[in-house]
């Protein structure tokens, strides 16, 4: 409808300049009996109704144009928010399942405490503390010190196989390095109860007397990603 407006006033200005061009070549030639007055008053008359048309259809195509960006606008403002709640539906699901994770190894490590599978159950709780750091719970000064009770107390080889165990151990162990909840409140407590878990690994060999094992393997995890 605006599109069919536009070439509706466009002709009409294109018929005024037309019929001013004629006037014009008829004055000149002489052909017209109207007097110089008449024919300077219809010229300023009719190129006056063309500014006019034109002045008109300058605004309607600015209110068109305005009424385009609002829309745009409006379109973006929505875009934004449907991706704003699908990323907060994201993240609650994230942690929900985070949560989840985090109980049923909280439990399995249980079992295996009871069952007297120390290294097992440290394996269980280790992985309990990663889950609930990445879902954000707020508290885990339970965790931490279950874990410090149990590698405490480790003092024989586990019945499991410890090098399915262990690169668990070690992506955990680097995934929870990297977090502002490490750095901000569990480092030194966490890096104390890694030391002495590695130290028992070692006196049992299971993994190489080599210094600060857990580190090394946590450099070496990271480097592939800053390449």
């Amino acid at each position: 409808m605006k599109n069919r407006l536009s070439i509706i006033v466009s002709l009409i200005s294109l018929a005024g300049v037309l019929v001013i061009a004629g006037i014009w070549i008829f004055g000149s030639i002489k052909i017209s009996v109207v007097s110089l007055d008449t024919f300077i008053g219809i010229c300023v008359a009719l190129m006056a109704i063309v500014f006019t048309v034109i002045v008109g259809l300058q605004i309607v195509n600015a209110i068109d144009m305005k009424e385009r960006i609002s829309e745009t606008e409006r379109k973006q403002k929505e875009q934004i928010e449907i991706e704003r709640r699908l990323a907060e539906n994201d993240l609650i699901q994230t942690k929900q399942v985070n949560n989840l994770q985090a109980g049923i190894c909280s439990t399995n490590g249980d079992l295996y405490r009871v069952q007297n599978n120390l290294i097992e159950a440290f394996w269980c709780y280790h992985s309990a503390l990663y889950h609930s750091i990445i879902a954000g719970t707020p508290k885990l000064e339970a965790r931490i010190n279950t874990m410090r009770i149990v590698a405490g107390q480790i003092s024989s080889k586990p019945s499991a196989d410890f090098s399915i165990l262990l690169p668990q151990i070690v992506f955990e162990y680097s995934e929870i390095k990297k977090t502002d909840v490490y750095r901000n409140y569990l480092s030194s407590d966490y890096d104390a109860i890694m030391m002495n878990f590695e130290n028992k690994m070692k006196v049992l060999g299971l993994i190489p007397s080599t210094e600060n094992y857990f580190s090394k393997q946590h450099s070496l995890y990271e480097s592939p990603l800053k390449k």
